[in-house]
């Protein structure tokens, strides 16, 4: 049975228009994911608990629920647990290994992406896809992202994520097809990774 802290109820509301809002973001988010390393817009208003962006709150509003055992790098802000437990009424886990989203507020110290799930040989598609807050974007500059829809190459600055971070990248790249899926997120962008981009400096 779900469990919330009774004394921090009511909490912030989620999306204004559940149907609109939700079918925006999801095709935002297709967007992002088919066009990798574009930056792509999702401008959604409501209410969120710190340090929640608002385009993270949406997307885990469009894309978790009571099947998607979530696990997330934020211990101590339990208000965020509470709110998305109420809204998505995902499961949250202590174990990366068991998640099919992770939710990572500290881009500076990410877990290696292989705690996740990867998937297996025959269902691929059952691995996790990591949701990753950073400080922003600056795009024609910096990593160089070639593969699945993206013409020839995008140059992008991915703000705040620490170089770590393409380690573990290469290694994910690298077992395709099985593999973790990312998306960045900052305060009004969304950015997608899928595990078929290759990425070099």
């Amino acid at each position: 049975m779900t469990k919330f802290n009774i004394h921090k109820l009511p909490l912030l509301p989620g999306f204004a228009d559940t149907v609109l809002d939700s079918q925006y973001t999801f095709r935002q988010v297709l967007d992002a994911m088919s066009h990798p390393a574009r930056l792509i817009p999702l401008k959604i208003k409501m209410e969120v608990p710190f340090p929640l962006y608002h385009t993270t709150a949406a997307i885990c509003l469009t894309l978790l629920d009571y099947e998607t055992p979530l696990w997330m790098d934020l211990k101590e802000k339990e208000e965020v647990a509470d709110w998305l437990r109420f809204h998505c009424a995902c499961p949250i886990i202590a174990s990366p290994a068991s998640a099919r989203f992770g939710l990572i507020f500290n881009a500076k110290d990410i877990p290696s992406l292989s705690q996740f799930p990867a998937g297996e040989d025959e269902f691929p598609e059952q691995s996790a896809t990591l949701i990753i807050q950073v400080k922003g974007f600056t795009p024609e500059i910096g990593r160089s992202f070639r593969g699945p829809g993206i013409k020839t190459a995008e140059h992008l600055t991915i703000r705040g994520l620490s170089d770590e971070f393409w380690k573990f990248w290469e290694f994910n790249h690298h077992r395709y097809p099985l593999g973790v899926d990312v998306l960045f997120t900052s305060e009004s962008t969304i950015v997608g990774l899928p595990r078929t981009i290759e990425v070099k400096e």
